[in-house]
């Protein structure tokens, strides 16, 4: 045996980062275009370890405004953070003259991803830098609720951490400074693109550089309410009404809120919270002062027609009041219309009998919309740039003036949209792919209905997630980004002169709410894996749904999808189960393409 150690050719490498700005301006609003060019100096660069840093300032209306606007907790879409705020990403070589990759609907595409790769690890991974949220269980649900991480007011990126006075009266704004209100958030994404997830150094030098824009997404698809203040998503877990009194022997009494017909308490403008849902703190309770609130009751059948807006909250101890309470004070008597006396309640009286804390923002009546917005700020790159001695340089430069090839191959999507009416029920969407090393095709059908930003927040009349008797009813706000089943029955794919698979996928458990078809997630998970999406967990094949068929199966395998009728068919026939939404299906095809570079030029291969 040899006491010496064996040669490598492995070239040793240095690693410096360097941060390129964006090129277009210094702040970027909904709907902006940000640029930014990584320069042929940067020479070899590692695209899946480099970094789009951007600072981000939600908005809310501020509450004198006309249209009865007021403050309410906002943030982003809870799984996929900043990655939202992107509508669509093009790469070019240095000089635009060549498109290296296109993503429209970057935001569904990362949707789909982080819904079916993720674990507990990857969430928190994500929320460390990205502008996602955790699951924080100072702001857990006690009442049956199905878990959720859109419900942290506790120790969430997008607003500041109420600490110290048990007492809080300071109206709730778009601060930006730390104070009470809604803060910056300074994140780092990966970006979820081929290029950028591609750990094979990439030459820039022999590129011009590498030209990226970026189109951000409209303000209106990319907020969020919490799901502990909202009415349409997790009605339990809102805080649920004690007393007027806050005496816990007077709660039937002096203590109750009563209908508006009777002559006593039929109007209050102090109201006190049990500790279900957690709420032991003024930290945890996700209303805010300068919130417009009504309550609801708890199956979500009666609605209080009275609207106050809260100037104080408070937690409260004392013998009067037994076990402390969070007591809010409104500006102004609201009226009790629901036609029944209010004892307070928990989970031991009829859900009916219960009511809950809702923010009446953004529903309120006289309001048009509801205008938040958000501000783009400080854009860079931060670019791994790799290091190689001047002799390999030099001796690859050569071997290009000597008419050599370089072949850089890497994953890439393409979106062929298609859009479906409601009495649609029986389609044919073609899709006309071109591509030479397809993989995997993942249709995601997204509700195409356009809502306005009071709508989503609310989640008011969108799709319908579930109506389970934990959440009462769950509707979704990520209709612009998730894919819906919609009373999907089955559907089947039609290539190469063949029905693939052989027999249709049936979908129709899903569509009834109430189950998984074992049929279509064997396929779903195939797709995924293909499209190198690693299929970690199904949660929430509800929460957002979509059709996925592998086209090769195998590390290196391929189709050539050229010439082909690629045909994708769909049914929605139950009369049960029927239809409610337009849909936009995004079809996003994995495939492999290559940049060829030569002395005389470069092409992308699709």
């Amino acid at each position: 045996m040899s006491g010496f150690f064996t040669s490598s050719d492995k070239i040793k490498v240095g690693q410096t980062e360097v941060s390129v700005p964006s090129e277009n301006g210094l702040n970027y609003n909904p709907g902006g275009r940000i640029e930014l060019y990584i320069p042929p100096t940067s020479k070899f660069v590692d695209l899946s370890q480099s970094k789009l840093k951007m600072d981000v300032q939600l908005s809310i209306p501020v509450p004198t405004d006309s249209d009865g606007a007021g403050a309410m907790r906002i943030q982003l879409d809870a799984e996929t953070g900043l990655h939202s705020l992107i509508r669509s990403i093009r790469i070019f070589t240095g000089r635009k003259t060549a498109l290296l990759e296109e993503i429209e609907g970057y935001d569904i595409l990362t949707a789909l991803r982080f819904d079916y790769e993720t674990n507990e690890s990857l969430r928190s991974q994500r929320a460390l830098g990205e502008g996602a949220t955790t699951y924080d269980p100072a702001s857990r649900g006690t009442l049956g609720t199905t878990k959720t991480i859109q419900g942290n007011c506790f120790s969430n990126p997008y607003f500041t951490k109420v600490e110290g006075s048990p007492t809080l009266s300071t109206s709730f704004t778009s601060a930006s400074d730390g104070t009470y209100g809604l803060q910056k958030v300074k994140g780092e994404l990966h970006l979820n693109t081929g290029l950028f997830r591609n750990e094979a150094v990439f030459p820039a030098l022999l590129t011009d550089g590498i030209f990226i824009e970026i189109l951000l997404q409209d303000a209106r698809k990319v907020m969020r309410s919490l799901d502990s203040t909202n009415r349409n998503r997790r009605l339990r877990l809102n805080p649920v009404y004690h007393s007027i009194s806050g005496s816990d022997n007077g709660r039937a009494t002096s203590g109750s809120f009563a209908a508006k017909s009777a002559s006593a308490n039929a109007s209050a403008n102090t109201f006190f919270f049990t500790q279900d849902n957690n709420q032991t703190s003024v930290a945890t309770f996700p209303f805010v002062v300068g919130e417009k609130v009504t309550f609801v009751s708890g199956d979500n059948a009666s609605v209080n027609g009275s609207i106050g807006t809260i100037t104080q909250i408070e937690q409260v101890t004392g013998a009067a009041f037994g076990i402390s309470k969070t007591k809010i004070t409104l500006n102004a008597s609201i009226v009790n219309t629901t036609g029944e006396t209010w004892t307070g309640g928990a989970v031991a009286n009829a859900p009916g009998k219960q009511y809950h804390l809702v923010t009446a923002n953004p529903e309120h009546p006289g309001l048009s919309d509801y205008r938040a917005s958000y501000v783009v700020s400080n854009v860079e790159m931060i670019v791994k740039q790799i290091s190689v001695p001047d002799g390999y340089e030099n001796s690859m430069m050569t071997m290009m003036k000597e008419g050599g090839t370089i072949n850089y191959d890497y994953r890439s999507f393409t979106n062929y949209r298609y859009s479906q009416l409601v009495g649609d029920n029986v389609a044919n969407i073609r899709l006309p792919l071109i591509e030479s090393r397809a993989t995997s095709v993942l249709c995601v059908p997204t509700d195409a209905t356009t809502y306005s930003t009071k709508q989503l927040l609310s989640a008011s009349n969108t799709y319908l997630i579930n109506e389970a008797p934990d959440d009462v009813v769950n509707h979704t706000q990520r209709s612009a980004i998730v894919g819906i089943v919609d009373g999907l029955q089955e559907y089947q794919f039609i290539y190469d002169g063949k029905i693939n698979p052989n027999r249709k996928v049936d979908t129709s458990k899903i569509a009834k709410k109430d189950s998984v078809s074992q049929y279509w997630s064997i396929e779903a998970e195939k797709a995924l894996a293909m499209a190198d999406i690693e299929p970690m967990s199904f949660m929430g094949f509800q929460d957002n749904f979509f059709v996925g068929r592998a086209l090769a199966l195998g590390k290196n395998a391929v189709y050539d999808a050229r010439g082909k009728d690629f045909t994708l068919q769909i049914e929605y026939t139950s009369a049960s189960d029927p239809q409610t939404k337009p849909k936009l299906w995004n079809n996003y095809v994995s495939h492999l393409r290559r940049l060829q570079i030569k002395n005389g030029g470069l092409a992308v291969q699709v």
